[in-house]
């Protein structure tokens, strides 16, 4: 299992919701098939943030069909929002990469870290610059 970056739940839910309606049980299942089950959010995080989601407008809670099953999909504000963290991505995983160079530094793996660097400045965002 793998520990997913901040801001990465909101991310699938949204481009999963501009697929199909889902439940919150049905997002975290598609998560886990995308992911080959590397990645398993809890009840928890996926309930709180349809909670987040629906009061900021994000999502539209669609009517009840199968006894209580709630199944939500994306509102035209949360379409705004996945285009603006789409676009976002290139930095966050360039940002991502870099702090993996200093880890691959301080294990002493210097070619690692030669090779992420390269990996991160061929997305072109600006290290300490805080933009794309």
């Amino acid at each position: 299992m793998i520990s997913a970056p901040k801001g990465i739940l909101r991310l699938a839910a949204l481009k999963m919701f501009s697929e199909s309606s889902l439940s919150g049980t049905d997002l975290a299942e598609q998560i886990r098939r995308v992911t080959g089950g590397e990645w398993n959010p809890g009840p928890g995080s996926i309930y709180l943030l349809l909670k987040e989601l629906l009061k900021k407008g994000m999502i539209t809670e669609l009517p009840r069909r199968e006894g209580n099953v709630r199944r939500y999909i994306i509102s035209g504000k949360g379409k705004e929002e996945l285009t603006r963290l789409t676009k976002q991505t290139e930095y966050d995983v360039s940002r991502q990469l870099r702090l993996l160079a200093v880890y691959s530094s301080l294990a002493g793996k210097n070619e690692l870290r030669g090779r992420v660097t390269a990996l991160a400045d061929a997305l072109g965002a600006k290290p300490g610059t805080g933009k794309p």
